[in-house]
């Protein structure tokens, strides 16, 4: 699939810059038009074959790029009875809501998962409150997601898990048990 998106990228970038090309070198001589045209006439029948291809290669890549998205979507393996297949959105939020079963205080929480050859790829964004040691939680939280994501949902490769702290929140202050408002009052 990559090749041939590679091929394809590239056909179609050297067909771009060519019609670039033409269309600046007709701007500056605009008898190339003329020219142009009388050749496109001879050889209409060619260059109808080559628009046809280059317009059935890009149909094609885009059934092949659907195919992929929709297979990306997915977690797919086999057990003795049949094909299980579990859903990227669905693995975000059992990710989502481990992390905030198991550790205290963290609410904001977003995951959002993709599959690569290397394995299930995981981004994690919290919002932490302030009290807490950022490198031990980022730790604690990458092995409490490998873990359950290897043992409960079944995935053999999981590559990478990055943890990314969006927010760091500072807890409110209690003054002698009491919160005061504007005007100084007890509230």
């Amino acid at each position: 699939m990559r090749i041939f998106t590679r091929i394809l990228e590239f056909i179609y970038i050297l067909m771009g810059l060519l019609t670039m090309l033409f269309f600046s070198v007709s701007y500056i001589k605009p008898g190339i038009i003329t020219i142009s045209r009388h050749f496109l006439y001879k050889e209409l029948l060619r260059f109808g074959i080559g628009g046809f291809a280059l317009i059935l290669l890009g149909i094609i890549w885009f059934i092949y790029w659907s195919d992929y998205k929709i297979i990306t979507k997915n977690i797919i393996f086999n057990n003795p009875h049949g094909q299980v297949k579990i859903s990227l959105r669905a693995i975000e939020e059992f990710v989502s809501s481990k992390i905030t079963s198991h550790i205290k205080n963290i609410k904001t929480v977003n995951v959002k998962t993709s599959i690569s050859p290397r394995g299930l790829e995981t981004s994690i964004y919290l919002q932490v409150p302030g009290g807490y040691n950022i490198p031990e939680i980022s730790t604690q939280i990458q092995d409490l997601i490998r873990n359950y994501l290897q043992d409960v949902v079944g995935i053999d490769r999981v590559s990478k898990i990055q943890v990314e702290i969006k927010h760091i929140v500072s807890e409110p202050q209690i003054i002698s048990g009491t919160s005061e408002g504007k005007n100084g009052k007890n509230i």
